[in-house]
């Protein structure tokens, strides 16, 4: 009985961790048509910057770099930028939570909003400067747009499993 207590309560530490996982190999599978796989939704960094908001101590530094790891060798980026950009969000995203209070679901909205366009413009500075790879802007405005646009959703998902784990 002591054992399966044990068992489940540090499972409980690796939800956040597991569910961005999640969401980014779901992000990174073939459901979009290959045209438009440049403009997907971010749903493991929402996922993420979700926790980060929400269970600033579910997901710590060393959460983010693991989801930074994995989301660069999935999608085939440079290893460190998505580790580089998700260490800022979180930085800016603590802080910003130190200074005012809430996680409702509009400050997570907004908090989401502002944590992917953050991860976007990082990202794509940084591949300008490390690869000399310009982009199309459109490309990144559609993506941030779809992101912000499935955000409730995965808000949603997130808020409700919060919700259990409380029980």
């Amino acid at each position: 009985m002591n054992i399966i207590h044990i068992f489940i309560s540090n499972f409980v530490l690796l939800v956040p961790l597991l569910l961005s996982v999640i969401f980014t190999i779901l992000f990174v599978l073939p459901f979009i048509p290959y045209e438009i796989a440049f403009i997907a939704p971010l749903l493991g960094i929402m996922t993420t910057i979700f926790w980060i908001v929400n269970k600033p101590e579910l997901m710590s530094w060393s959460s983010v770099l693991i989801i930074g790891l994995i989301h660069d060798f999935l999608l085939g980026l440079t290893v460190g930028l998505s580790c580089i950009s998700l260490v800022i969000v979180r930085y800016i995203i603590i802080k910003l939570l130190y200074k005012y209070d809430g996680a409702s679901i509009l400050n997570t909205f907004l908090y989401i909003a502002l944590g992917v366009f953050i991860w976007i413009t990082c990202v794509t500075l940084l591949r300008t400067v490390i690869q000399y790879q310009l982009f199309n802007y459109l490309n990144v405005f559609f993506q941030y747009f779809l992101s912000v646009t499935f955000s409730p959703i995965i808000i949603l998902i997130n808020k409700y499993i919060v919700n259990k784990l409380k029980q």
